[in-house]
């Protein structure tokens, strides 16, 4: 649990050892929320008890609302573990088409092969499966007690996406946006990840965000940290912008051009301080074909 939750600190985060997955909660008075909740159902039950008995263990909580950011599979999970709740998403969730639907749930049905956790069950949520779905287009908001919690659209790292936002803890629930800053996990379109960072250092400036968590990995615990991550990666997709314009006007073949981007990228992305890793190298080759289908015109 990398924050227990209390009275000060009303946020609860239970890290999942998949993925380095962060389940979050939130409370006030008699009202709890969960955020993405979690991989594995251990993991979902520990973050829903958190949340509805944390200094209060002898009256629970009611968990009112279920925000899932997007639609990815890992984001999508644990909804059914909360029934009751209304649970609000992006509308292009909901819009999801059949295939789409069906493909997502697929990939979890195989991931949760890979753990052993069956969970026959699943449905994809929407209209017809939640009985209380609430959608926004561009913004919402909702209420937990007496903190107020906005939810605000951000296409880039998927076409559905979403960042979640707790003015009275000054604290930004970022998705898979700064997941790993200095490698953009863009599942997309690279324009639109670039024009979402720039939105985001923009919100991180003018609301004086001091905390972002992400889904995954570590949490950003101030306001400097966030834009210097943020700059981090804003940087790197300028230079590998660069780098595949380059490329592309010299004729190369496009696998050539993204090897020898993502190539590039290395010495960048080492002289500050992100390591070689086998996952970082195909995420430099995923940004580069991304990048490069733009230029050439092609669909993404």
């Amino acid at each position: 649990m990398l924050l227990p939750g209390s009275a000060r600190d009303p946020l609860v985060v239970v890290r999942s050892g998949f993925w380095n997955f962060n389940g979050i909660g939130l409370f006030d008075g008699d009202e709890a929320l969960v955020v993405d909740p979690g991989i594995f159902p251990e993991d979902i039950a520990l973050l829903g008890t958190a949340v509805a008995t944390r200094g209060n263990p002898d009256r629970p909580r009611t968990i009112e609302h279920v925000i899932l950011t997007h639609s990815h599979h890992d984001h999508i999970r644990g909804w059914q573990h909360f029934p009751g709740a209304r649970v609000t998403t992006p509308q292009p969730v909901a819009d999801k088409n059949a295939t789409s639907r069906e493909r997502i749930v697929a990939a979890k049905t195989a991931i949760d092969e890979t753990l052993g956790t069956p969970d026959p069950d699943f449905v994809y949520p929407s209209a017809e499966t939640v009985p209380r779905l609430h959608t926004f287009e561009q913004q919402t908001s909702l209420r937990v007690g007496e903190l107020e919690v906005e939810l605000h659209l951000l296409l880039g790292h998927s076409n559905c996406c979403s960042v979640v936002w707790i003015p009275a803890h000054q604290t930004l629930l970022t998705g898979d946006y700064l997941v790993s800053p200095g490698i953009p996990y863009c599942r997309w379109q690279a324009k639109e990840f670039e024009e979402a960072l720039v939105w985001l250092r923009q919100f991180t400036t003018d609301r004086d965000v001091q905390r972002v968590i992400p889904a995954n990995n570590a949490i950003l615990k101030s306001n400097a940290e966030i834009k210097s991550a943020l700059e981090l990666e804003i940087d790197y997709f300028a230079h590998l912008r660069a780098t595949c314009q380059d490329l592309h006007a010299t004729g190369l073949s496009k696998d050539k051009a993204i090897r020898q981007a993502a190539d590039t990228i290395i010495p960048f992305r080492e002289s500050r301080g992100k390591t070689t890793t086998r996952a970082a190298r195909r995420q430099d080759r995923d940004n580069a074909g991304r990048i490069l289908k733009e230029i050439a015109g092609d669909p993404v």
